[in-house]
């Protein structure tokens, strides 16, 4: 019997589990997890380091053959997913919606797509061998078990920054490997990077940019190869919403100047047409249109596959973005956001209840404020007497207790609350009043939610040594320890959840990590999206960006026979909605919507 509540499982469960499906269903990533939060920390540098020595996209050269579905007669439907492989319910939920022959959005019934493209970020939080089985092959085979089913959709997957944790030693294992499949979806490249041919001159195209470094040369030299002609149309994945980090009249990111250049020199250059540019990482959906100028590609956000949701509320109403080749930059008014506005704002808020979204977190809290009142105790005087023996009040205890081992602890949490405090500079402010004033604001509001935690942790002290007998100063070190733990974890996680909020409301778009840490502090599974083309016989091209606002959390297992997914929703079964219009492009390329 598998238990449907994943974190309480025992050892037994989880070897019964894994006996049973293959796998071990996931729970949500708790993303300010202290052990997650090093372990990431570690990770990146690692990544970054084995990167630049041992580039893994460089020796990728083997034949990439069967994308071509030019020939395909009457409509070729094709499903765009990013950011999944987080917990199982979202997962799952993404997964199951995608097998489904055919899904009900609005009017509109629209038919499984023949090709599953993955736009990054296949598995959260490590691309381990277990995460990957565990958290994306494990659901997605569920969703479509393997069957004697003669026409089997494609999968595609182009790797982002989580999948390159290992040096992309598991994506290839998973998406390269000849005859590889996940369920019954079949894999048919053999790099990072890919280059499907589809009808009526139409393609997509997949660019790995690793970890937002240069696009390598044998990468170049693939797309170069690629016979495209004049007039042809070229949907662009990218793994990176590069265009938002662009800032005007500010040097651009190295992330939007290499996909720039691989617009301009690699698309344009050779007379083809790019109407549209695809992207996750960002887990929610948004859409920039360019204005005033028909040959800017339509910028799509399409990262809800899974993942914890990302604010919508803190984007830019508009970019101006200057491509390589052009030195006139072009304005895009962003024209569609998922979940809305007001939506994303109210999410935001839940951020306050972190001490239950994060128990570790705030377990962390509670042991730093342990520590900080046994270095109190330790610096009064716990001779014969009392430990407020000569202590003339609250205001004699804090100077008495404030030892070296105090102001040591003091200014660790004050440099770590420091760092982490989102309030820097603008990259429009360049008035060095404006700026410095910035930065002490930055200060000050750091030194305040220092001196909240030690005060809050001197006073459970004092009211502990004022409760203890005098003549049992062992008393008062249990009862400290037991307040502080208590007051850590509860009171002191919240201050910490409410400084982050008061930032990211007061800031919004400024404090960009201060609103991903009010997200990722939540994990919120609902809100997830995914698009679905039409590529019709007439040469044109539909995208249905579809939402679904509440994930599946009842999931009745069916068992491992048969061609059905092993589980089916207990009760109403979860549903997509239109979160934009369809959006067709017409048989050159251009925008008719």
């Amino acid at each position: 019997m598998l238990k449907d509540d994943l974190r309480s499982r025992k050892a037994a469960d989880l070897r019964s589990e894994r006996d049973e499906l293959g796998f071990v269903r996931q729970p949500e990533v708790r993303w300010l997890s202290p052990g997650l939060l090093a372990r990431s920390g570690v990770e990146v540098v690692v990544s970054g380091t084995f990167g630049k020595f041992a580039d893994k996209r460089e020796i990728q050269r083997e034949t990439q053959d069967d994308m071509d579905y030019s020939a395909a007669g009457g409509d070729v439907w094709v499903d765009y997913l990013s950011d999944t492989g987080d917990g199982w319910e979202a997962t799952y939920t993404m997964a199951w919606l995608l097998a489904r022959p055919a899904l009900k959005a609005g009017d509109e019934t629209l038919p499984r797509g023949r090709i599953l493209l993955l736009g990054g970020d296949q598995v959260y939080p490590s691309a381990t061998p277990e995460q990957y089985e565990d958290r994306f092959i494990g659901p997605f085979a569920s969703a479509l078990p393997t069957s004697d089913h003669p026409d089997k959709p494609d999968m595609y997957a182009l790797p982002g920054n989580h999948d390159w944790y290992d040096g992309l030693v598991s994506f290839l294992r998973v998406f390269c490997a000849r005859g590889g499949h996940v369920g019954d979806w079949h894999t048919r490249q053999r790099r990072s990077y890919f280059a499907i041919k589809l009808p009526n001159k139409w393609w997509v195209w997949a660019i790995d940019i690793q970890l937002d470094t240069y696009i390598d040369d044998v990468q170049l030299d693939y797309f170069l190869s690629q016979h495209l002609a004049t007039g042809d149309k070229v949907i662009l994945m990218t793994a990176k919403p590069a265009w938002v980090k662009a800032v005007p009249d500010r040097p651009e990111p190295p992330s939007w100047r290499y996909l720039s250049y691989f617009e301009e020199r690699v698309v344009r250059a050779r007379g083809a047409k790019l109407p549209i540019v695809l992207t996750g990482d960002l887990h929610h959906y948004a859409r920039y249109e360019p204005v005033a100028d028909d040959d800017a590609p339509t910028r799509i956000t399409a990262g809800g596959g899974g993942a914890y949701l990302s604010a919508t509320h803190t984007l830019k109403d508009s970019l101006e973005l200057r491509s390589l080749d052009r030195e006139a930059s072009v304005r895009y008014e962003r024209a569609a956001i998922y979940p809305r506005d007001k939506d994303s704002r109210r999410l935001s808020s839940g951020i306050l209840g972190l001490a239950r979204l994060n128990p570790s977190f705030a377990a962390l809290m509670g042991a730093i404020y342990v520590l900080l009142g046994l270095a109190m105790l330790g610096a009064l005087n716990a001779g014969e007497g009392g430990l407020l023996d000569a202590v003339d009040g609250f205001g004699g205890f804090l100077s008495e207790a404030a030892g070296g081992l105090t102001i040591i602890l003091a200014l660790l949490l004050f440099g770590g609350v420091f760092g982490g405090t989102d309030i820097k500079p603008d990259a429009l402010e360049t008035k060095a009043g404006k700026r410095g004033a910035t930065q002490l604001a930055k200060l000050l509001v750091a030194l305040a939610h220092t001196l909240i935690h030690l005060l809050l942790a001197a006073g459970l002290v004092y009211l502990a040594a004022t409760i203890a007998p005098d003549d049992m100063p062992i008393l008062a070190w249990l009862l400290s320890i037991a307040l502080l733990l208590a007051a850590g974890f509860a009171i002191g996680s919240t201050v910490f959840a409410v400084v982050l909020f008061a930032i990211h409301k007061t800031r919004g778009p400024k404090a960009p990590e201060a609103a991903n840490q009010v997200f990722t502090g939540q994990s919120i599974a609902d809100y997830k999206n995914l698009v679905r083309m039409r590529f019709a016989a007439d040469g044109s091209v539909t995208l249905y960006p579809l939402g679904v606002d509440r994930v599946g959390r009842d999931w009745r297992y069916e068992g491992r026979t048969g061609d059905g997914a092993r589980f089916e929703p207990r009760g109403s079964a979860p549903q997509v909605h239109p979160i934009d219009a369809p959006l067709k492009f017409d048989a050159s390329g251009r925008r008719s919507y």
